[in-house]
């Protein structure tokens, strides 16, 4: 599980189990990333406890083509032409999702993020990728 952070200058994101540290920052100075962290540590039972709330998720299929999700009471399609991240992946890596808000699902084994709405809608989210520094 894990947490991002957004600052006006640039955003972190923390691993929270076994402990909070620091996975990624980009344009954050080195007191910001630390009083980030502290918050993260200082709210840290009230952010887990917000992402392992009842919000149900769960692969229903996975096919040559694509996977299914049942996100709630929403059967969404994931097909590879559109999220090639999945494409090589197994059938763990696939299942092991979250749903850590409403919009927010996480795939911990891929270290994948979408959300909700750019599954629903992929053509207004097209495919960037961004070099970390």
């Amino acid at each position: 599980m894990h947490v991002h952070v957004s600052h006006p200058d640039g955003e972190a994101k923390f691993w929270l189990k076994p402990e909070v540290e620091l996975a990624t920052q980009t344009g954050l100075a080195k007191h910001v990333v630390g009083e980030a962290q502290q918050l993260v540590e200082d709210h840290l039972q009230e952010i887990i406890d917000a992402g392992t709330s009842t919000f149900p998720i769960e692969v229903t299929n996975v096919s040559r083509h694509g996977l299914w999700l049942l996100v709630g009471d929403e059967e969404l399609f994931l097909p590879f032409e559109q999220f090639p991240w999945f494409r090589d992946a197994s059938i763990e890596e696939i299942s092991v999702v979250e749903r850590q808000t409403a919009d927010h699902l996480y795939w911990s084994l891929l270290d994948i993020d979408l959300s909700v709405e750019s599954i629903r809608n992929p053509a207004a989210f097209p495919l960037v990728a961004r070099r970390q520094r």
